[in-house]
């Protein structure tokens, strides 16, 4: 008899629950702010951290580089991919790719990255500079750290608002001296 009872309080505190939460999730109770909202997201802005060349041998070096992804939102974005190019005094010396756009609805989530709303994420690759008959010219000066290198490229990212998400490929051309 008394398992009848534990069994029956216990139901109505879950039946209770069930209440509440239906009651809370359609929208039965109202806020007003009093103006209108804003719904547009302001776009992710990339900029550049660091390009540091380290000469491996008298023909090649690595470079590395540093993006520093800021969201500007509430809301949090997430991240799929940057394609880069590199050039130092106007000749390009390495490409590259961070990240993976995500194709359709089920993909991996290894190579994307979330950022919170008003944070910032510092993402880092590194590529192999080979010189040769067309980079002796820029080779010297990379290795020295006096290039003047200038980035292009396509960050690709969702924002996620709700249980919305809008897909977006924004350009960039980025200086670094």
């Amino acid at each position: 008899m008394r398992l009848k009872v534990i069994y029956a309080a216990g139901g109505a505190v879950v039946a209770f629950a069930i209440v509440v939460f239906v009651i809370n999730s359609t929208g039965t109770h109202s806020t007003n702010s009093g103006g209108p909202t804003n719904t547009t997201a302001a776009p992710l802005t990339i900029s550049l951290k660091d390009i540091d060349p380290n000469q491996i041998n008298n023909h090649s070096a690595t470079i590395q580089v540093s993006f520093n992804a800021t969201n500007p939102n509430k809301a949090t974005a997430i991240l799929e991919a940057i394609a880069y190019d590199i050039l130092a005094d106007g000749k390009r010396i390495v490409s590259g790719t961070i990240g993976t756009r995500l194709e359709g609805v089920v993909a991996s989530s290894a190579g994307i990255y979330p950022i919170v709303g008003d944070g910032s994420v510092i993402l880092k690759d590194s590529q192999i500079f080979e010189k040769n008959n067309s980079t002796a010219n820029v080779w010297k000066r990379v290795v020295e750290g006096k290039a003047n290198y200038v980035v292009t490229g396509t960050m690709s990212y969702r924002e996620i608002s709700g249980l919305q998400a809008s897909s977006t490929d924004k350009n960039f051309r980025l200086v670094f001296h």
